[in-house]
């Protein structure tokens, strides 16, 4: 008998059938598989790249502009920050700002972009330009409510003082300039003059020398080292004599102003560095904008404008009296504050110390040692309280005010 001959090595034909359909599914979920993987990879590389796209347009867009302008150092936390100068004088540039005047003056002189130049008023210093200024580091002086004050210094070495005034609008700019060249012919030895300008008409910066001491403020009250600042009896008296002189040349040559000075207070006199006393920011009342010159002004502080409203030269004796108050008791007033929270009320205290006999104890303790000038400092005292009278008309005129300080030795 003859067998079948079966080959049992070889499956059934079932059973192929069913491995070719497992072999064929296993690469079909590899080729599946391997596209999710790709498309993945893909999706990352796309997200990455966007993600670094838009860090690097933040980048751009929050990074520091490059000023070329003033740079400002805070003189309290020793920290650099940009102290941009108008648009038009960083970011356009033109030959034709580089023209000057045939009169070395360097009138303003626009050009095709609208830049325009420093104009030169008193040129005792020498000369320089806007871009001078664009170049030089500045140190921030203080912020007050005319504007900002940086200390620059120039190329050669000129140190200068940049005013940003904030309310400078109610001239055009013809008259703002002959206002201004008017300040830069003015001669006396208590005045500080101006060296230069820039005019925009949303700002304008004034330029004038920097004083070495700084001013009567911060050395009566913004130093704790006073005993290194020399502010003895002597001392102070002369910076009494010298800014009553500086008032008086002020009001001759500004007569028919309201206000010749208008904002005479101890951060507005400037001190050379033998102490002689220099005036600043006056006869600023015409070109101050009516909407801002109460609040910007000192004067219109005076018990007149508080009361009526009225401001007059005699405003200028009110503010005089202060600095004399403030000179001789080394109190800081709160009448130069503007929410009245801090100082004290100088005129109150001298006046009721006054009336109870209590005036030597007005005297700043630095000074108050000095026995034999006792006398004149108390004569002194009631000269700056007979100045700031609430009643005008009984406020010591400011002639007689100064032959009573001149008599003071």
């Amino acid at each position: 008998m003859t067998k079948d001959c079966v080959d049992h090595s070889s499956p059934p034909p079932s059973a192929k059938i069913h491995n070719q359909t497992h072999t064929e599914t296993g690469r079909a979920k590899a080729i599946s598989d391997g596209k999710v993987i790709l498309v993945a990879t893909t999706i990352f590389f796309l997200l990455c790249i966007v993600i670094a796209f838009i860090f690097s347009a933040t980048r751009r867009t929050t990074k520091k502009p490059d000023n070329r302008g003033l740079v400002s150092k805070q003189s309290v936390k020793d920290e650099v920050l940009p102290v941009q100068l108008p648009p038009e004088s960083i970011h356009r540039r033109s030959s034709e700002s580089n023209r000057r005047s045939k009169s070395g003056s360097r009138r303003e002189s626009a050009t095709k972009t609208g830049m325009a130049d420093m104009v030169m008023v008193n040129g005792e210093k020498g000369e320089f330009r806007l871009q001078d200024l664009m170049k030089a580091s500045a140190e921030v002086l203080g912020n007050g409510v005319l504007g900002s004050a940086y200390k620059a210094t120039l190329a050669g070495g000129l140190s200068v003082v940049v005013k940003r005034m904030r309310w400078m609008n109610r001239l055009g700019k013809d008259e703002f300039d002959a206002e201004l060249r008017r300040f830069g012919k003015l001669k006396h030895c208590n005045v500080l003059t101006p060296l230069a300008y820039y005019f925009r008409k949303e700002e304008k910066l004034i330029v004038s020398a920097y004083m070495p001491k700084g001013s009567l403020s911060y050395l009566l009250h913004g130093t704790t080292d006073r005993a290194h600042t020399n502010l003895n009896w002597p001392t102070r008296l002369k910076i009494v004599k010298g800014v009553a002189q500086g008032l008086d040349f002020i009001h001759k040559e500004f007569a028919t102003h309201d206000l010749p000075h208008g904002n005479l207070k101890s951060s507005n006199v400037l001190l050379t560095e033998t102490y002689d006393p220099l005036l600043s920011d006056y006869a600023f009342q015409p070109l101050a904008s009516p909407n801002n010159v109460a609040q910007a002004m000192f004067a219109y502080k005076s018990p007149e404008y508080v009361q009526y409203q009225q401001v007059s030269p005699k405003s200028d004796v009110y503010c005089l009296g202060i600095i004399i108050l403030e000179v001789m008791t080394g109190k800081h007033p709160s009448q130069y504050q503007i929410d009245g929270q801090s100082g004290i009320d100088i005129v109150q205290w001298v006046q009721t110390s006054i009336l109870e006999n209590r005036a030597l104890e007005l005297i700043d303790p630095e000074i108050a040692s000095n026995a034999s000038s006792t006398d004149n400092m108390l004569r002194l005292l009631e000269i700056g309280a007979a100045c700031v009278e609430s009643n005008p008309d009984k406020r010591l005129p400011l002639n007689k005010a100064i032959t009573r300080i001149e008599k003071i030795s």
